[in-house]
């Protein structure tokens, strides 16, 4: 089985980075942090196992958590302000959060499986993905996909 390695950047191109592995899941984030983030009415993220994640010692992200509870690290380029890249947790339990739009051959990752945070969307998705309305049905949602995964 061949092990795929995803070339990413920061949206200036400043931060160059890998991550080697599966993706987990693709989905349309409608979180208020996410669209004040990438001042748009959704952010198209990819999640992959944080432990195949490979930043340049020299890399300018500047990591930082908008909520107190339940928070990731969001990295933001120091140079185009942008997001980068967001994880949670630490190592090989970990998660690593990438919009599709940082990765260098997107049309290489799978189709999105799920909007999340719904209820504070700015416009209607036009789509049949499954909508999580709540913070909670969207970690159940999460949730699902990850205990999925590790069976597998």
């Amino acid at each position: 089985r061949m092990t795929s390695v995803y070339h990413c950047h920061c949206p200036c191109k400043t931060n160059q980075f890998a991550i080697t592995g599966a993706p987990m899941t693709r989905f349309f984030c409608h979180c208020t942090i996410c669209q004040e983030k990438y001042q748009a009415p959704y952010a198209d993220v990819v999640l992959f196992p944080l432990g195949g994640l490979t930043l340049p010692e020299s890399h300018s992200i500047s990591f930082g958590q908008y909520k107190r509870f339940g928070a990731i690290d969001r990295g933001v380029c120091t140079q185009c302000h942008q997001p980068a890249m967001a994880k949670a947790g630490e190592g090989a339990k970990g998660l690593a959060f990438i919009a599709a739009h940082n990765i260098a051959n997107p049309e290489s990752l799978p189709a999105a499986s799920m909007h999340s945070f719904y209820g504070t969307r700015v416009e209607d998705a036009e789509d049949s993905l499954p909508k999580y309305r709540h913070y909670l049905s969207s970690q159940f949602a999460f949730l699902k996909v990850l205990l999925t995964r590790r069976r597998t």
